[in-house]
């Protein structure tokens, strides 16, 4: 009996026991090991004002502020010059000067159309500020006549800039301008006939002569300018700045050493009887390219009789059931 009642009373401690040690693990020392740890409280977020949500850090700010008003000063946005009798180029001159209390930057500058050229000091120009500089440009006068309006844009880490150039250009006394209604006339049928004869006798003196020993863009105002850019250009002589079909360096390599058939662009390369070496085909070639054919893919030309085989399938020629023979 007795054993039975201290059995009960044992029985009834270890419950108790049992029922207290999650009290005790809450309130008490840390877990031993092999024992769950408690979950750990996540931290409380802090509070930042409204004022600084969303704003970079100061360093890295790449893009400073366009100022609204003045930073970059020309002496003039507009200049007039007035050409001489006989004179190929008309020379401007733009004064530029900082402004700012920041450095300006100017990446290029870019003129409207082929005839027009211009160059900065350095590229890109970094102009400090108070710095100043200058910018010099020309205008090709070759088959102009009257009042010529080019432009130039200015590429500037303070926003594109554009200034205007104005030539006043009086008749030509020689060439095409020079010539009769009715030389004029005579002169296109005998190219019409023979593309050739403008390399002969007296058409030598302005297709041949005045090009002699130049390149690039003083061999288009020579050879190419007096027919293309003339102001009595025929209507079959196309306009090289309003071309519609696209072009590129091979294109014009294979025009002017070839010529076009049926047409009256002969073949400049001496081996087809015409006065340019291969450099100086080059460097016209590249002239148009830069700035006139932007690029782009050939425009099929028809007659490959004309052409060497390397460029027959390049675009550039195709065959023609009938060629010239």
């Amino acid at each position: 009996m007795r054993v039975a009642i201290y059995s009960a009373l044992l029985c009834g401690c270890l419950g108790l026991c049992l029922a207290a040690r999650p009290v005790l693990a809450q309130s008490g020392p840390p877990a031993l090991p092999g024992q769950p740890l408690s979950p750990i409280p996540a931290p409380r977020a802090i509070p930042v004002p409204n004022s600084q949500v969303g704003r970079p850090l100061s360093g890295a700010i790449n893009n400073p502020v366009t100022p609204s008003f003045p930073t970059l000063v020309f002496d003039a946005e507009t200049k007039q010059y007035d050409a001489k009798p006989g004179e190929t180029t008309a020379p401007f001159t733009f004064n530029l000067t900082n402004v700012w209390t920041n450095e300006i930057t100017i990446a290029q500058v870019h003129a409207s159309c082929g005839c027009t050229t211009a160059k900065l000091p350095a590229t890109p120009w970094h102009i400090p500020p108070g710095g100043s500089g200058a910018v010099g440009a020309q205008v090709n006068l070759a088959g102009k006549m009257g009042l010529v309006i080019k432009t130039l844009t200015f590429f500037t880490s303070v926003g594109n800039r554009i200034v205007t150039l104005k030539v006043n250009i009086p008749p030509a006394g020689t060439g095409l301008a020079g010539m009769s209604a009715a030389d004029r006339k005579a002169a296109m049928a005998r190219a019409a006939a023979d593309p050739q004869a403008i390399f002969k006798g007296d058409c030598a003196k302005c297709h041949v002569d005045k090009g002699a020993k130049t390149f690039g863009q003083d061999l288009f105002a020579a050879d190419c300018g007096i027919c293309h850019e003339s102001s009595h250009r025929d209507s079959a002589v196309p306009d090289l700045h309003a071309m519609k079909q696209p072009a590129n360096l091979e294109y014009w390599k294979a025009m002017i050493t070839f010529g076009k058939p049926h047409t009256m662009m002969p073949g400049f390369a001496l081996a087809r009887g015409g006065p340019l070496s291969d450099e100086q085909i080059t460097s016209l070639a590249a002239y148009l390219n830069r700035t006139i054919s932007h690029n782009f893919l050939p425009a099929p030309m028809t007659n490959a009789a004309a052409a060497p085989r390397s460029l027959i399938g390049s675009g550039i020629y195709n065959r023609d059931p009938s060629p010239i023979r």
